[in-house]
């Protein structure tokens, strides 16, 4: 059986933003001090308010969380935001990039009150005040939902079951704006309908957990009549659009490949991850081998093809891989 590790989805749902390995500590401590000094510069020069100190604070805030300096980070957003509204109001799309680095510091300090405080707030932006292109509105309801999947690892239990529904309603509201506004032509579609799976999945996660999220997930409209679907029920409902989420990105992704038997073909591979981890082994088994037939007649040596299809945890949960050669060779690196 191909699982998926809890501790696998932990990683690929959480921000990693701020590891940030291959850069020397003391060259961020230089570049920071180098940044404040322009800083100060700007602010005696034009004030304390100019939008001219905007570019600096960006610098600061990222510099800042790179060093884990999350005190100083929060500081520079704070006055960012300020800028921000006072110079374009208080639903400029100018804060969006603010907001999301205070959410990550919020959640980078285990704060989890004011991350879903400040979550709200975005969702509430975005989703009713916002200003910017279609496919930036998109990204940013994919970033809240990414947020929301972290939360449900790291945040206290008894919020559990609220951040995989917020997940999955958002990630369905975002699929639903995408093919309202003509970007069901862009790739990023495809890792959107993926995202929404991984919602789904995550949902299963709650429920086979028990406790009060399992039964939270599993309540049914309307709520004052305390009906709970069975987990066998609330789990196969989820298989369902969740498969048929996989299907549409199979269906698409010829458009975005060098060609379609491969991307087809991979796209089989999510599809029988998807099956197996919900045991459905005669439907898996039936999927492997038309992935298999299609990367064999793509001229792949059948021998890597085979290690990758006993190794399907290797696959990307948080985007789309549809280049065989991509995913083997990285397939070929983990297990040497």
């Amino acid at each position: 059986m191909h699982s998926y590790p809890k501790a696998v989805l932990f990683l690929l749902t959480c921000s990693i933003a701020n590891a940030v390995f291959s850069t020397d500590f003391a060259e961020i401590q230089a570049d920071i001090h180098r940044e404040e000094t322009k800083f100060r510069s700007i602010e005696t020069q034009q004030g304390n308010f100019s939008p001219r100190l905007l570019e600096s604070l960006d610098s600061l805030v990222k510099l800042s969380l790179m060093a884990n300096r999350l005190g100083d980070a929060g500081s520079y957003i704070d006055r960012a935001l300020q800028i921000t509204r006072l110079e374009g109001g208080l639903h400029t799309p100018d804060q969006y990039r603010f907001l999301t680095a205070a959410i990550e510091v919020e959640m980078d300090q285990g704060n989890w009150k004011k991350t879903k405080e400040k979550l709200s707030h975005l969702k509430w932006l975005v989703g009713k005040k916002y200003e910017g292109s279609a496919i930036d509105r998109v990204e940013l309801l994919r970033w809240i939902v990414e947020s929301h999947m972290r939360g449900f690892y790291e945040d206290k239990p008894s919020s559990g079951a609220e951040h995989l529904i917020n997940s999955t309603q958002i990630s369905e509201i975002a699929v639903i704006y995408s093919q309202a506004n003509g970007l069901t032509e862009l790739p990023a579609y495809m890792d959107l309908l993926l995202t929404l799976t991984n919602s789904y999945l995550l949902e299963v996660e709650g429920i086979r957990g028990g406790g009060s999220t399992s039964h939270r997930l599993r309540r049914l409209d309307p709520p004052e009549l305390n009906l709970v679907e069975k987990r066998f029920d609330a789990e196969q409902k989820r298989y369902e659009v969740g498969l048929e989420k996989l299907q549409m990105i199979k269906g698409l992704s010829g458009r975005f490949s060098r060609s379609e038997l491969e991307a087809r073909a991979m796209s089989d591979l999510y599809i029988a991850r998807w099956q197996d981890y919900f045991h459905k082994v005669d439907e898996r088994n039936i999927t492997l081998s038309r992935a298999r037939a299609g990367l064999i007649r793509e001229g792949f040596d059948t021998a890597e093809i085979d290690n990758l299809l006993n190794n399907l945890a290797r696959l990307p949960f948080d985007n789309l891989a549809l280049s065989f050669r991509e995913v083997s060779t990285t397939v070929s690196v983990s297990g040497d």
